[in-house]
């Protein structure tokens, strides 16, 4: 059974015990990671028990072939409900799969693994059972974030203008667990009943790390090339090669909405990103214009295309992403126009 969205969310708030497991996939890892902790905790209060929680990792299981059989078959030594967190790098084969369906066991199992294909044999087997939940971690969208953040909003009694709001969701990424922590950090700036104004916003969001992933967007669209190294070794001890990738695909997509609408409307760059919605945080002004003097709708569809076909590079070969991400940078740093 597939849970996705709100039916996703009001499962992890309350979970069901009458079921035999949970498998958490997809792209974000920091929401994978969150609702794997949340579920933990809910049916495993005290973790140091190691009678009632057993991790497993992919390395474990390839070790050691019998291991997730005797797991499976262990009872609790107490009524109290057992937990099996299966920690996964790589995806479990079909035998493994089998092995889980046919068990029966009185534990509940918890797979976290990261961005499963459709032919998956977990995602083929659990989505069909009516015994396993199946909960899809797919990058947040502005609209979720915008969500999140009116939640964080109302739990904490604050109030925040439109073009604050805005600023906000242009700012962060689609890491679920790097924008909880944004969201949390401007919040804690203020106390009950305050309304949190943009100014107030800039002042905070544009500190940090936000700072060096912009800078080094920046950076590569103005084609200053040999800063792009530089500025990625710094990012990247902050940002996984992943949130990278999609931060600078988001960029290009704001690039070529920004160039349509000069084109159509025949307006200066600095019109267009006074005025850009959501706003467009306004140290950045001077290089965005800059770039939009310098790229076209032609070359941003071909930068388009090289993101896509790095990001599926990284993903094969995960070991080598850092390095391919910084390759891909430096590739769109030095396109002619």
């Amino acid at each position: 059974m597939i849970l996705r969205n709100k039916q996703a969310d009001d499962f992890i708030k309350k979970p069901s015990d009458d079921i035999q497991g949970i498998l958490i996939h997809g792209q974000d890892s920091g929401l994978i990671n969150y609702r794997t902790k949340a579920l933990v905790n809910h049916y495993i209060p005290n973790q140091n028990d190691p009678f009632l929680l057993s991790t497993i990792n992919s390395t474990q299981l390839n070790d050691n072939p019998g291991l997730l059989t005797d797991e499976l078959d262990t009872y609790a030594l107490t009524n109290d409900k057992r937990v099996i967190l299966l920690d996964l790098t790589s995806d479990l084969s079909k035998e493994q799969v089998d092995c889980i369906i046919d068990s029966k066991s009185q534990s509940i199992l918890i797979i976290n693994a990261g961005e499963l294909k459709t032919t998956s044999p977990s995602r083929k087997a659990f989505e069909n059972d009516k015994n396993f939940i199946v909960i899809p971690c797919y990058n947040s969208s502005n609209i979720d974030i915008m969500n999140l953040l009116n939640n964080k909003l109302k739990e904490r009694d604050l109030a925040m203008d439109k073009d604050a709001k805005e600023l906000i969701v242009a700012s962060l990424g689609n890491d679920y667990g790097n924008t909880i922590s944004e969201i949390e950090k401007i919040l804690n700036y203020h106390q009950s009943g305050d309304e949190i104004s943009k100014s107030d916003v800039e002042s905070i969001i544009v500190s940090s790390s936000n700072i060096i992933v912009t800078d080094l967007v920046d950076t590569v669209f103005e084609k200053k090339t040999k800063s792009v190294s530089r500025l990625y070794h710094s990012v990247i001890n902050e940002f996984s090669p992943a949130q990278i990738l999609i931060i600078t695909s988001n960029h290009v997509i704001k690039l070529m909405e920004l160039l349509a609408e000069k084109e159509d409307l025949n307006l200066p760059n600095k019109h267009v990103i006074e005025n850009s919605k959501p706003p467009i945080f306004f140290k950045r002004h001077p290089s965005l214009q800059k770039q939009l003097n310098t790229w076209n709708k032609d070359i941003l569809s071909d930068v388009i295309e090289i993101l896509s076909e790095t990001t599926l590079e990284t993903r094969i070969n995960n070991d080598l992403s850092v390095e391919l991400t910084e390759r891909c940078l430096l590739k769109i740093s030095t396109l002619k126009n």
